[in-house]
């Protein structure tokens, strides 16, 4: 009997996941669309006190589980924020005051991905890494297929808003991950 998951583990690691962006105490992190916080929780861990992960999605039902995985796991330097992505600016961050940030299934959900691009590279230090983890084009599950981009046009997408690409990382059967840095 085939199941779809009542939570994202069972079709990604964000622990996995976040482990393999080379994080580091301190650093500054933020996870635009952030959902239920599997991986701003991951995250945060990592970076410890003397870091912050921002918590950044729209929707208010996706931030107050965020909120509660995180006061369950007793991390306490997550900032959340309720911000259209879509929208320049919205996220409130500083012009390049993140180290990394997280953008996990949210490029298929999105309508303007170059507005989102736009908001990660202002947000990001030079040097500092976007994270790309979302569906697979031809992945069994998923949302529908006529949404998801191909890696090709993520990294099609990510060169024109001058990323560099980096390299691939292992997020699972369903999903591919890609690493880009922000262009100095």
């Amino acid at each position: 009997m085939l199941q779809f998951p009542h939570q994202s583990l069972k079709f990604l690691n964000p622990q996995k996941i976040v482990e393999q962006l080379a994080l580091q105490l301190g650093m500054q992190v933020a996870d635009f669309g952030c959902g239920a916080g599997d991986f701003v929780v991951s995250a945060a861990e990592i970076v410890g006190a003397e870091g912050k992960v921002s918590a950044i999605d729209i929707q208010d039902s996706a931030l107050s589980s965020a909120k509660s995985k995180a006061r369950m796991e007793g991390v306490l330097n997550i900032d959340f924020i309720k911000a259209d992505l879509e929208t320049a600016n919205s996220s409130n961050l500083s012009d390049g005051s993140q180290d990394a940030v997280l953008l996990t299934n949210i490029l298929h959900q999105v309508g303007d991905k170059n507005a989102i691009m736009k908001e990660c590279f202002r947000v990001l230090k030079n040097g500092g890494i976007a994270a790309v983890v979302d569906w697979k084009k031809d992945a069994v599950f998923g949302p529908i297929k006529d949404t998801r981009l191909s890696v090709e046009d993520v990294k099609q997408l990510a060169q024109k808003h001058n990323f560099t690409f980096q390299k691939e990382i292992d997020a699972g059967v369903y999903h591919f991950g890609i690493i880009f840095a922000k262009a100095s």
